[in-house]
């Protein structure tokens, strides 16, 4: 079978990854275990990043792409100048911007939208991504070829709220992998140095995302106040960019800015709970990443949350600071932590990364082939020819 010829356009994706980094760095290496008739090349903006990532693919610099203004500008011309260049079956933007020209190209365009966020709760995002949502996104119906959602709940809002037909839209959830048992164990053993250091002396609970009012870190710290009153020794950690939560901490409230991954799963195994009541997520990742470690979750009852943690996580609602409180303290009877890490676990084990790049594997399959059948070929790598041929009538 002949191999098609993916390019990932890499925006964000410099040096600390968000979930949306992690979802293409994730499904890229997947594809690989999967050994599927797939090369990948890389679009990146950043030849100065020193991520392995860009070591272990192919990778094509587009250094004039860094920022969010410049591919409002100049985006679409220069992805589609690569994209050509390149001999590329399959144009896959994970970012969500779908910097695409809505005019006929030579080869597939499919993005991922992970949310909805710009529409649903405009309030929450910056001008610029509004303005995105605006020009490039609302090209998406005519520009693109699939789009690929994250949730179910991701994918109806999609199409409910930004006027993409259903036939285009594709739920393919995100992926998790479960660390080992041997892992976890070596990780609990470095628990006594990591709360020594850190000065821990009672339990703690974990919050891990970034300060945005969607996430509702002020409710859980308003929480965490509630519960502290009766638990004195309790701390709240906070993981992520650090940002206005620093001026909102209380007694027991510790901001750690970002961690490497290694000590976020020693903080998950040691963690009496992941405290995240967001109030919208298109998915969710710290939700499967605490189950799969065994920590217990208490998330929002909102969105693609539920979907996510099925009846693995003690929902709540987000606008409810004593609800969360409630399960902060839910969380420390070791009946139902067992029974919540039981169930997390197993609930962890449904979302892969090998089942998620499948599907996206054949995505790219089906639109590629629409493309073909459309008379339109990709551009000969070996002799720089364009073949694009007419199909006859």
């Amino acid at each position: 079978m002949r191999k098609l010829r993916v390019g990932l356009f890499t925006y964000g994706m410099s040096q600390n990854l968000t979930g949306i980094g992690r979802y293409a760095v994730e499904l890229s290496y997947a594809f690989r275990r999967l050994d599927l008739p797939l090369e990948m090349v890389l679009l990146s903006p950043y030849p100065q990043s020193s991520l392995e990532w860009y070591q272990d693919f192919p990778t094509h610099w587009l250094p004039n792409l860094r920022r969010l203004p410049d591919i409002l500008l100049r985006g679409r011309r220069e992805l589609s100048v690569a994209a050509r260049h390149l001999g590329l079956d399959v144009l896959h933007d994970p970012c969500g911007i779908a910097p695409f020209s809505a005019q006929p190209e030579p080869f597939a365009r499919v993005v991922t939208i992970h949310d909805a966020i710009p529409v649903v709760h405009p309030r929450y995002q910056p001008v610029l991504t509004k303005i995105v949502y605006r020009t490039l996104m609302a090209d998406v119906p005519k520009a693109a070829d699939a789009v690929i959602a994250v949730s179910r709940s991701a994918a109806e809002d999609v199409v409910r709220h930004m006027g993409i037909p259903e036939r285009m839209v594709h739920a393919i959830p995100n992926g998790v992998m479960p660390p080992t048992r041997p892992q976890i164990t070596g990780w609990q053993s470095e628990l006594a140095t990591v709360r020594a250091e850190m000065g821990i002396t009672g339990p703690y609970f974990l919050f891990v995302g970034a300060d945005n009012p969607r996430k509702n870190v002020a409710g859980v710290i308003e929480a965490f106040g509630w519960f502290r009153s009766q638990y004195p020794e309790a701390c709240l950690l906070l993981v992520g960019p650090p940002a206005k939560a620093l001026r909102r901490n209380g007694p027991g409230v510790r901001h750690l800015g970002y961690v490497d991954q290694h000590m976020l799963d020693v903080l998950y195994v040691g963690a009496s709970a992941l405290v995240f009541p967001s109030f919208y997520e298109g998915f969710g990742f710290p939700v499967l990443e605490a189950m799969g470690h065994g920590t217990p979750v208490i998330t929002s009852n909102l969105s693609a949350l539920p979907e996510v943690a099925g009846k693995a996580a003690i929902l709540v609602n987000p606008a409810d600071v004593q609800a969360i409180a409630r399960a902060m303290q839910d969380c420390l009877d070791p009946a139902v932590a067992d029974e919540l890490a039981i169930r997390g676990r197993m609930q962890a084990r449904l979302f892969d990364w090998e089942t998620a790049a499948q599907r996206t594997w054949e995505v790219y399959q089906r639109t590629a082939s629409y493309r073909r059948m459309s008379g339109w070929q990709p551009r000969d790598v070996e002799t720089g020819d364009d073949n694009r041929k007419v199909r006859a009538l």
